[in-house]
């Protein structure tokens, strides 16, 4: 359109907006658009049937915001200054021209590297400050290892040394010479630890310096040696031999030797008498090249196969506790092997061969069986089996003996190739049984009873067979078995009538129809064990009357009226009671009312009696009986003949 009409009708438009008489301009509406038909959807459209449409994370992580906040850049321009910082401040502390660095203080030690134990020993320490500021108060200290000792007084142990060095100046030097006297085990290295401690000025903080010096003990002061089987069997007796021997050229004064004994080992006896513990011994001074010998007994006990320690210690005594090592200059192992026993035994007590104590009873035969079975894949020549017996119910004169002999003087059985041929060779897996007898007896006497009795009987085998390295050439073994003898308590009972704590009445002899009281004692006496649980019962016959009345009070006595039965709890009795006080006795009193059918008999008054207990020792339940008793009240000092009967 040309720029004229398109003015023109600008101006036309103006006139009309303008005119009062102009027309309504829209008089009909005129699209500038061509109308087109479009489908309106019906409901919403799934996303993921659109194809064109993304994951919702997907669109989050597209439009993130990537910016980063004005606090975060803050933060990381801290961080940044703070490391910086800190770099500077490392960098002036090491390097710095006045400041000081551990690094620049070198501690050097001059000194033999190998030494001999319990010679004296000397080491040169220098401490060099190369900072450019003083060191003030600078304290050394040398930590020494166990073994080491004062060189002035071997006794005294020197653990520490410890001496100011004061200040050392820029540059320069402190130097220290120290002595001492080390022990160890030959080509043991031992490690001494130097450290110097000191302030700098205008602080009161306390800086460190550490460093060590390791040295080799050549040779050991005492030479400590242990000679004992590497293989035993449990239960056998054996010697360990503990040498001692100075490798010092001075005298080991107050040497000490410990023992340490593995789990199942029993100490018998030594050559020389150990301390009360038995575990520790004094040697006393040992003078150059000078020897000292130990030999223990003992034996151990133990399951096939395993394997025990004993440790040994020798140094020099504490000054504080003589069991104490102050010093110590040599330790040696010795291990020993368990090995089944060459020959087995079992001992069997009437038929009982568990290894539990048997419980036996005075005056009864005890039948003894030895079953013995070689385990060894050799034969055993020579073999002796001793049965020894010991305890205080043993009684040489009730020993049984059989195919053995009886050494009476020695107290034991012996049987060997003498008394059992086949004892000469034993073949391996061979295998038999021997026996005897034997009877507990109380062997007690007014001056010395015997309490908590016992008959022991241990058995030993022994056995040669060829020789082996370090395993015993003549074997043996040996078992025990122990029998507790039970106590013997008794229960005695009586009638009376004229004696003990009741009046009695009534005629005597006793008649038809009238009544009669009489007094019954129990009496409970104890021998050699405490027993437990003690009670005494019995019932009274039903032409008998309970009259209520016991003595002494204290006595726990009670009466049953629908069974006749009457009790009396006693609880605990103790050891040989017999005309002692303590001694158990009570008495009550009942009635008698003789029918018509009991003339001429002398009727029950009371029925047997039984006491119960438990023996403390043992843990058996004894009992013992008293008869029943009848109108013949005898015991009574001033009974006769006659007065029993009943009478019309």
């Amino acid at each position: 359109m040309p720029p004229s009409d398109e003015k023109n009708r600008i101006e036309e438009l103006k006139k009309s907006l303008y005119s009062r008489n102009a027309p309504d301009v829209r008089t009909r509406r005129k699209l500038r658009f061509t109308p087109a038909e479009s489908t309106i959807q019906t409901d919403w459209k799934n996303p993921d049937e659109a194809g064109d449409n993304q994951p919702v994370a997907v669109l989050n992580k597209q439009y993130e915001d990537h910016s980063m906040s004005f606090f975060i850049k803050f933060l990381i321009a801290s961080l940044v200054f703070c490391v910086v910082a800190i770099g500077i401040g490392a960098y002036l502390f090491f390097n710095g021209s006045n400041l000081i660095s551990a690094n620049n203080i070198a501690i050097s030690i001059n000194g033999p590297i190998s030494i001999p134990g319990g010679a004296p020993v000397s080491f040169d320490i220098q401490v060099v400050n190369k900072n450019n500021v003083d060191l003030e108060s600078a304290d050394l200290a040398v930590d020494f290892p166990a073994g080491t000792t004062n060189p002035i007084d071997s006794t005294q142990e020197l653990k520490t040394f410890r001496e100011l060095l004061g200040d050392i100046p820029a540059g320069g030097s402190a130097q220290k010479t120290v002595s001492a006297i080390m022990f160890g085990e030959e080509n043991l290295q031992k490690q001494i630890a130097i450290s110097v401690t000191y302030k700098v000025k205008g602080s009161t903080t306390l800086f460190t310096k550490k460093t060590s010096y390791e040295v080799l003990i050549n040779s050991s002061p005492l030479l400590l040696t242990v000679s004992s089987f590497k293989e035993i069997t449990s239960g056998q007796e054996f010697e360990t031999k503990v040498s001692l021997k100075s490798n010092s050229a001075d005298i080991l004064k107050n040497v000490i030797l410990k023992a340490s004994y593995p789990f199942g080992f029993t100490f018998i006896s030594s050559d020389i008498r150990p301390l009360n513990d038995n575990v520790t011994w004094k040697i006393g001074d040992i003078p150059p090249a000078a020897e000292r010998t130990i030999i223990i007994k003992g034996k151990i006990q133990g399951e096939d196969s395993e394997t025990r320690v004993f440790h040994f210690t020798a140094g020099a005594q504490s000054s504080t506790d003589p069991k104490i090592i102050g010093t110590q200059y040599m330790s040696v192992d010795q291990t020993m092997t368990i090995q089944r026993p060459f020959i087995s035994l079992v001992i069997g007590i009437d038929g009982d061969t568990s290894p539990n104590d048997f419980i036996g009873q005075f005056n009864q035969n005890e039948r003894v069986t030895i079953s013995w079975f070689n385990n060894l894949p050799t034969s055993v020549s020579n073999m002796v089996i001793t049965a020894k017996f010991g305890g205080s119910a043993y009684d040489k004169t009730a020993i049984q003996p059989d195919q053995g002999y009886f050494d009476s003087a020695n107290n034991q059985i012996v049987w060997n190739q003498k008394t059992t041929p086949e004892f000469a060779s034993v073949r391996a897996g061979d295998s038999g049984t021997i026996s005897f007898g034997l009877i507990p007896k109380d062997t007690s006497m007014a001056s010395n009873p015997v309490v908590n009795p016992t008959v022991v009987v241990t058995v030993g085998v022994s056995g040669d067979r060829t020789q082996e390295s370090n395993v015993p050439e003549s074997l043996s073994a040996a078992v025990s078995r122990t029998t507790r003898v039970s106590s013997n308590i008794s229960l005695t009972g009586r009638i009376v009538r004229t004696t003990g704590p009741f009046i009695n009445t009534g005629p005597i002899p006793p008649k038809v129809e009238q009544p009669t009281s009489y007094t019954i004692v129990w009496t409970v006496d104890n021998t050699t064990s405490a027993v437990g649980d003690a009670q005494v019962t019995a019932t009274l016959p039903p032409y008998v009357k309970w009259l209520k009345a016991t003595s002494p009070a204290n006595e726990v006595v009670t009466y049953d009226e629908d069974s006749g039965l009457i009790t009396w709890n006693i609880g605990n009795v103790s050891t040989y009671t017999v005309d002692s006080s303590r001694r158990r006795e009570v008495n009550f009193q009942i009635s008698f009312q003789p029918s018509v059918n009991q003339v001429d008999q002398s009727p029950t008054l009371l029925n047997q009696a039984t006491l119960t207990a438990m023996d403390n020792f043992t843990g058996a339940q004894l009992q013992s009986r008293q008869d029943y008793l009848t109108t013949r009240f005898s015991t009574d000092p001033n009974y006769q003949e006659g007065q029993a009967t009943v009478t019309k």
